[in-house]
């Protein structure tokens, strides 16, 4: 017998408003809700009546020939586990309630094997669109036209002249929002954490919002490293125990919370000694001690919105140079400041 929506709430103890708002992508539902609303969700096989009825609808998307749509994240995601893994559950969720099913691929360093892999996904029976989730270049994704026409650019920054559509998090001014409560908290010397490569996404405006705010401290340090929690560790530990003198810390959440267990080890308090803002409010970074500030970017409305804008491409409801959306960032303020 199927799931219903009742079972569901049963089963993640909440209402049914707040499943039926998490089916919407609505951005009123918290991070953590929406991850346990969606996983309950695959659990039980629940399908929502509004893919039900998509099903059975002169609108039908299978009926005409599409039967899924692919979310291949960029290798710059590959340590983001935390971020790409709740984009994804969000995509496949609207993916199922409008009759179509998400086949997902991770490209790697190995652009060879990468490539091949792709290849293989472009060339399913059905596939009516592809997703690209991190950086992917003029040149990639000119070589993915040529196997799939409808492609969703989401959370990177959009090549000249590239033809996609594109859904991103306004990671600049979510950069400023942290930078500034920072100055705001009193740092005076700030270390900032960011990607390995200095064209990643983020890395790229946590650069150049630090530089905008030069005047505002009396140093800034700028570090580039692998975005995981072990990274920020290590990185932090190492700098702090030869007594660098830095009072502000700010790195994607990942960075941010191996950079508490770093100065928990150095018996280094936080805030009183040093602040601590990360980036991307991860479903852990309420639970930290002290509770983690940090930028909520909303992950689960990037999935959604990226499937939602294809399907209205492939309905004849908008055109691939109409759809370009930014996503608001906002400053969620806990203890580690």
């Amino acid at each position: 017998m199927s799931s219903s929506i009742i079972d569901v709430c049963k089963k993640a103890g909440v209402s049914r408003m707040t499943v039926s708002r998490v089916i919407r992508g609505s951005s009123s539902v918290s991070p953590q809700t929406k991850q346990l609303v969606i996983k309950t969700i695959q659990d039980l096989g629940y399908l929502p009546s509004t893919a039900a009825r998509a099903m059975r609808s002169k609108d039908n998307l299978v009926a005409k020939g599409n039967l899924c749509c692919a979310l291949v994240f960029g290798s710059d995601l590959q340590a983001s586990e935390s971020f790409f893994s709740v984009v994804a559950m969000a995509a496949e969720q609207e993916a199922a309630v409008n009759g179509l099913c998400l086949l997902q691929s991770h490209w790697q360093e190995n652009f060879e094997a990468s490539w091949h892999r792709l290849r293989s996904v472009c060339s399913v029976a059905g596939l009516c669109g592809i997703i690209l989730a991190g950086k992917f270049g003029a040149d990639e994704i000119a070589a993915i036209k040529k196997y799939v026409n409808n492609i969703v650019l989401v959370d990177a920054p959009l090549p000249t002249g590239a033809d996609v559509i594109s859904i991103e998090s306004d990671n600049m001014s979510g950069c400023r929002q942290a930078i500034k409560h920072l100055i705001d908290r009193g740092t005076k010397r700030l270390l900032v954490l960011t990607g390995p490569s200095p064209d990643h996404y983020f890395c790229q405006a946590v650069t150049s919002t630090a530089e905008a705010f030069l005047s505002a401290f009396e140093d800034v340090r700028v570090v580039n490293t692998d975005l995981t929690t072990e990274s920020g560790y290590k990185i932090v530990y190492e700098l702090f125990r030869k007594e660098l003198n830095f009072d502000g810390v700010f790195g994607n959440d990942e960075l941010a919370i191996g950079a508490l267990r770093a100065f928990s080890d150095l018996s280094i308090r936080v805030p009183q000694d040093v602040k601590v803002v990360g980036f991307d409010d991860i479903g852990h970074a309420s639970f930290t001690v002290p509770s983690l500030t940090t930028v909520r970017i909303e992950k689960s409305q990037l999935g959604y919105e990226a499937v939602k804008s294809l399907v209205e491409i492939l309905r004849g409801k908008s055109d691939v140079s109409q759809i370009k959306k930014v996503l608001k960032a906002t400053l969620i303020v806990r203890e580690s400041t």
